[in-house]
């Protein structure tokens, strides 16, 4: 019964007393009423009904009931909104006792308390923008999700909601070690995204070269500077020779594609590409010749990036 949790006894006596406004300091005691039946669970419609059969039953007059009305549901509403408060704060919490060290056996006590299901195979994401839509696009999604360390950490089940902001991708793994793994997966994935250029959600299995070359940066430094050095040479033609390269690799070595996405004829792309070859003593016939050749313009970029 909504009566067990309203004070209806005290609205009768406000509403005995007469007058046809309602002062503050009773608004304030009924938005206060309203609050804590939302915490007890009692819907909106059922606060009202009883408050307008009170004001029928001592005859009160409209304005009164009205501005009843009015108190009852912006306390209401200030009771709803500090339990969305509460459970995200919650949630926040949650989220960063689930990517740390705490114990299982704790995190999974506040995950059962929120209702928070963390069984089934769960993938992480992480944007490397702090947002209010892309913390919605994920909430949305029905992830676990909040602001932690500079950007916005979801842990999702099932499709990963995709957006234009550059964001880092970790493999779906099962349980609470699982989803720790996948988030360092996902800061790795982001932070070899941020460094090479690329855009919306990177998962970690596109950028494993990056991150397999990256460790030996002498090595990689010696590549780069071998392969790329003699191409950007004004005496030999200069740096639009690495461009050339770069965009016919993307282009899925198509002379006509890059011809287009530079803007330029394509006998001039084929004299280029026979000019990269002789600077760089490569074949770009060959497999191997074309993948040192990538090799050494991402790594290009890992190291530009990298302090």
């Amino acid at each position: 019964m909504a009566d067990e949790h309203l004070d209806v006894a005290a609205w009768t006596a406000l509403l005995a007393r007469g007058g046809t406004r309602i002062p503050a300091a009773a608004r304030t005691r009924l938005a206060l009423d309203a609050g804590r039946a939302r915490s007890a669970g009692v819907p909106l419609p059922a606060v009202i009904d009883a408050w307008l059969a009170a004001g029928e039953a001592n005859d009160a007059p409209v304005a009164l009931v009205g501005d009843g009305v009015r108190a009852l549901c912006a306390g209401y509403s200030d009771g709803q909104a500090e339990e969305l408060r509460r459970d995200e704060r919650e949630r926040a919490i949650l989220l960063d006792e689930l990517l740390s060290d705490v114990p299982a056996e704790q995190v999974q006590e506040r995950a059962a308390r929120l209702g928070v299901d963390l069984s089934g195979r769960r993938s992480v994401i992480v944007v490397g923008v702090v947002a209010e839509h892309v913390l919605e696009r994920l909430l949305d999604a029905g992830a676990l999700a909040a602001p932690r360390s500079g950007t916005v950490v979801g842990v999702v089940s099932g499709r990963v909601p995709r957006g234009p902001e550059t964001a880092g991708l970790g493999r779906p793994s099962l349980g609470i070690p699982g989803i720790r793994a996948s988030y360092a997966e996902a800061q790795r994935a982001l932070a070899l995204a941020q460094q090479t250029g690329l855009r919306g959600v990177v998962p970690i299995g596109d950028v494993l070269p990056e991150a397999i070359v990256g460790h030996d940066r002498e090595a990689l430094r010696e590549l780069v500077d071998e392969t790329l050095t003699p191409l950007r040479s004004t005496r030999a033609g200069g740096p639009q020779y690495v461009e050339t390269a770069a965009v016919w690799l993307q282009e899925g070595l198509s002379v006509a594609a890059t011809a287009r996405a530079l803007g330029v004829h394509e006998r001039t792309i084929r004299y280029r590409l026979a000019r990269i070859g002789k600077l760089a003593s490569l074949d770009l016939q060959h497999a191997d010749d074309r993948f040192r050749l990538e090799l050494a313009l991402r790594g290009e970029r890992l190291l530009a990036e990298q302090p």
